[in-house]
């Protein structure tokens, strides 16, 4: 069986304070190695942060060949919004949702759910440490 085959398992978490924004991916193949990232991003809000690391995640998964993908994310407001149980009602969060279901047509199937916090602490950690890292190393917001 080839990596694409079966369930990847994704866990993000966008973070925001005054030193900054950091992103947190936990990317878990069906098999091999999981994946774990932190990023530090340029100046984000907190939804922000939660779209964009949602965004870059969605499309590392697809890039490694994922083709079933199921999405926790601990941003209510993330998760109605893609799932259309919330409306949007602000430009940049409707550019941010646009791109995700852009980025989400590409897989064979795919679901996104929410999860508690304390059940996302990898990602959140993750996060965390992106946001509170010096400054050296900015990427720019990714996708708007």
């Amino acid at each position: 069986m080839g990596t694409s085959s079966g369930v990847w398992t994704l866990f993000t978490n966008g973070a925001s304070n005054m030193k900054g924004s950091g992103l947190g991916t936990v990317l878990k193949p069906p098999t091999g190695d999981m994946i774990r990232q932190s990023i530090k991003t340029a100046r984000l809000t907190n939804n922000e942060a939660e779209y964009e690391v949602m965004i870059a995640d969605l499309e590392l998964a697809k890039g490694l060949g994922a083709e079933v993908i199921e999405a926790k994310c601990d941003s209510l407001l993330v998760v109605n919004q893609v799932n259309g149980n919330f409306e949007v009602r602000e430009d940049m969060m409707q550019r941010y949702l646009d791109k995700i279901q852009v980025t989400l047509h590409c897989f064979k199937e795919w679901t996104l759910v929410h999860i508690p916090r304390e059940l996302n602490s990898e990602a959140d950690a993750l996060a965390n440490m992106g946001s509170s890292a010096e400054q050296d190393n900015i990427l720019p917001g990714a996708v708007v």
